[in-house]
């Protein structure tokens, strides 16, 4: 028996402070007799080394060090009962099921830590805030007696059911519910009781799953009165007095290039050609701020909304219709207030020169990124000849965003561009899902995404050098690099796939971009360029930063978005206020004194939680609707290729429709060994090898739509392990259920074989949710 020091520490941490004797810990280390004395000999070094200590009553107990082992963190609970507490610096603390107490998915505790075999662990000695209010769950009942059973495995597979105070609001048996916890679970009465808030109907409808999503969010619908009020009476359209202090660029052939399904417009472009070869783009923003002042009633709502969330089948805006879609909105052929940059380029893409100001424009056209597509291809049949007019323009602008992203890439920007899902609804019948596609299917579409993203990113950074320049106060969209312990282990996995870098290179942007090249030859470039997006931090709002590591941007901040974006609409008023303060045009009300740099933080740190907010509830939504539309092809099989792989499971993406779903372990067909640093399953009676981007043929076996769940079987695919096929090729006798397997992995389909051995397995690299980087329905959330 193998035994170190951590395994001692592990073993005691686990004894809840009381310590342990010697046969005690002996038998938890699985130590015989033959190798005691061995033990004895480290317990002896571990104490004069005052890492732990013998007690009167002969127990051996952990001497806690300098350091506090008590750490305060949310706790993460995998429906298995175990979860991961993430610290305030970012470490993963495992918490055994047993020692998790009564803390549920979401809550900050107080973990009291411990070294063990595999990292960090530790149980909960403190619940110190709660981190769900409410719950979702379908009325059932028992007797008399009505509960909810709760749609989250995590609370289902725990508690069983929530025990409801009160009654139901008339609801019957069957219907889906909101409730509101009135009682939270204790280590004394292990119980959850809470009393129903909304009742929202039938759990068959995938309105209702809307709503359950948007009240656990606490996502808010409805304006209050005095928004409304305001909104209403908020002028639709530009008057004469809007036009002071603004430059009128009226006569400029502004047009919008955004998805064929937006409904707001945020940004205008127009380019024009200068002397010498030079070109100057114009970036029109929405000037909400001019209707928009702080401390208003629209001001506050969009405050805390913090942005608006784009869910499939509607969207939840941060301002009112009368602002969001009419006069804020840059609609064609109206005059609107604007923020406007200017950007002047020579012929090789280098930036010259950069100017900004409040303006009014008039924008000539509503393209979008097919059309633009299309137009850019030669292409103008149909409806689609009104953008031949626009052709010279838009190739204009589309060279330049090419040479601007060269630009971009060489300086270690990433391009983490994991394609996106899609919902296709049907116009008429809200029941029905048409498909799930990926968002931007073709190449053509992608570039004319480009063109735009690029000017955005460039109009984004010159506001930014302008604050840096000039040492203001300002909201930035901070990136930091990432941890190197998470660089480190991200080199590790992706050696196990042939991709040979540095962990000190991988460490700056530059290499992590030379990292996803290599990547996006390989046929796994999907899942592992998943892996480079899960090693890298969460962009935030901050008053602070030292740029933005994905974008290799020094300088960058939100600007073009601020009828979706809180933090843009904050970052125009410093603008005007600086403006004003240059004697340029500010629009009127640069005078306006910006609030103290404290506010501003606070205002950027609870825009970073709505924005994470709404980002899970979009990316709920769509997992959602894509087991809604799958519930109706269980039995069927289709082509799959592996997207991650787990201790649990291997998780499997399709096409059409795309969709992702999983194989759990005990539906692989055999008993399975987990690789966490392959990020590989194998096969312990045939050698089957499943890893990153392996082609598999997987059978749909189960769906439900409250728990957004999609599960597999494995039916063929993968390689065989090269222990296997050295086997046969020396002619020696196969292991079970070897012979009739191809070395393409072609499962033997004879009754009764391959009955797995259920359970969970050992501790691994639990995969975890995808970081949104959608706008929603429109572009990047850099």
């Amino acid at each position: 028996m193998s035994f170190t020091t951590e395994h001692l520490l592990s073993a005691l941490g686990r004894a809840y402070g009381d310590g342990l004797r010697f046969g005690e810990l002996a038998e938890a280390l699985g130590v015989h007799k033959p190798d005691q004395h061995r033990l004895r000999k480290l317990l002896s070094r571990m104490m004069d080394n005052g890492q732990m200590a013998r007690l009167e009553n002969k127990r051996y107990v952990i001497v806690p060090t300098v350091d506090n082992p008590l750490v305060t963190g949310r706790i993460s609970v995998h429906p298995a009962g175990y979860g991961f507490v993430q610290t305030e610096v970012g470490e993963d603390i495992f918490v055994p099921a047993k020692y998790r107490g009564a803390a549920l998915d979401g809550d900050k505790v107080s973990v009291y830590t411990w070294a063990g075999y595999k990292g960090t662990e530790g149980r909960v000695e403190e619940v110190l805030s709660r981190g769900r209010a409410k719950l979702t769950g379908t009325l059932r009942r028992a007797g008399r007696n009505m509960f909810v059973e709760p749609d989250d495995p995590r609370i289902a597979s725990t508690y069983g059911h929530i025990i409801l105070d009160g009654g139901t609001k008339g609801a019957k048996a069957g219907v889906a519910v909101v409730v509101e916890i009135s009682q939270y679970p204790t280590d004394v009465v292990p119980e959850i009781v809470a009393q129903v808030s909304q009742v929202l109907g039938d759990p068959d409808d995938p309105r209702t799953e809307i709503e359950k999503i948007i009240a656990c969010a606490d996502i808010p619908t409805e304006f209050p009165q005095a928004a409304e009020a305001q909104a209403k009476d908020t002028p639709q359209q530009v008057r004469p007095t809007d036009l002071a202090d603004r430059i009128d660029l009226r006569d400029r052939p502004f047009v919008t290039i955004d998805p064929v399904t937006a409904r707001d417009f945020d940004d205008a472009l127009c380019i024009e050609t200068l002397p010498e070869g030079r070109v100057r783009v114009w970036v029109a923003v929405a000037d909400v701020s001019h209707y928009v002042r702080p401390e208003d009633a629209l001001d506050r709502e969009a405050a805390i909304r913090g942005v608006s969330v784009y869910l499939p089948d509607r969207v939840i805006p941060m301002l009112p219709f009368e602002l969001s879609a009419q006069i804020c909105s840059l609609n064609p052929e109206v005059d609107r207030c604007a923020m406007v940059v200017h950007m002047d380029y020579d012929r090789s893409g280098t930036l010259h020169n950069t100017g900004f100001a409040a303006a009014v424009i008039h924008s000539h056209a509503r393209l979008d990124y097919p059309g633009v597509a299309a137009a850019l291809n030669g292409d103008f049949r149909g409806k689609r000849g009104h953008y031949r007019g626009w052709a010279p323009s838009l190739t204009q602008l589309d060279e330049l965003a090419q040479k601007l992203r060269k630009k971009r890439m060489a300086r270690g920007s990433l391009d983490l561009e994991l394609p996106e899902a899609k919902v296709v609804l049907d116009a008429d019948d809200p029941l029905l899902v048409r498909d799930v596609v990926r968002a931007k299917g073709s190449e053509g579409i992608k570039r004319a995404y480009q063109l735009v993203e690029e000017f955005m990113i460039a109009a984004n950074e010159a506001v930014g050098t302008h604050f840096r320049e000039r040492e203001l106060a300002c909201v930035w969209r901070r990136h930091d690099p990432p941890e190197t312990e998470r660089i480190e282990e991200l080199v590790e996995m992706l050696g196990a796939y042939g991709v040979r870098i540095s962990a000190a290179e991988a460490d700056k942007p530059q290499g992590l971009r030379k990292l996803l090249a290599k990547i996006s030859e390989l046929p796994a470039a999907q899942a592992l360029t998943f892996l480079v997006l899960r090693s890298l931090k969460q962009a935030a709002y901050d008053t602070e930063s030292e740029g933005h590591f994905g974008l290799a941007s020094p300088n960058y901040l939100h600007f073009t978005s601020p009828i979706r974006r809180y933090p843009d609409l904050l970052v125009h008023r410093l603008l005007k206020h600086q403006l004003h303060s240059e004697g340029k045009a500010s629009g009127g009300s640069g005078s306006m004194k910006p609030p103290p740099k404290g506010k501003l933080h606070e205002l950027a740190v609870e825009a970073s939680g709505y924005e994470r907010r709404a980002m899970e509830a979009e990316r709920e939504a769509v997992s959602m609707y894509r087991a809604y539309l799958m519930r109706e092809q269980l039995g069927e099989s289709f082509d799959a290729r592996v997207s991650g792989v787990t201790n649990f499971g291997v998780f499997v993406e399709i096409d059409e429709p795309f969709v992702e779903g999983l194989i759990r372990s005990e539906d692989l067909g055999e008993p399975t060994e987990f690789d966490p640093l392959a990020l590989r399953v194998t096969g312990k009676n045939t050698g089957l090898s499943l890893a990153l981007g392996d082609c598999v043929q997987v059978k749909l076996i189960n769906v439900s739509v409250p728990r957004r769940r999609i599960d597999f079987a494995f039916l063929s695919g993968g390689t065989i392990r090269e222990q296997a096929k050295a086997r046969r090729a020396r002619g020696g006798r196969a292991k079970p259920g070897e012979r009739n397997r191809a070395t393409n992995g072609r499962r033997d389909t004879r009754k009764g074989r391959g009955d797995a051995r259920k359970g969970r397995g050992k501790v691994g690299d639990v995969r975890r949710g995808r970081k949104g980087k959608g706008k929603g329905r429109k572009r990047g959330r850099r």
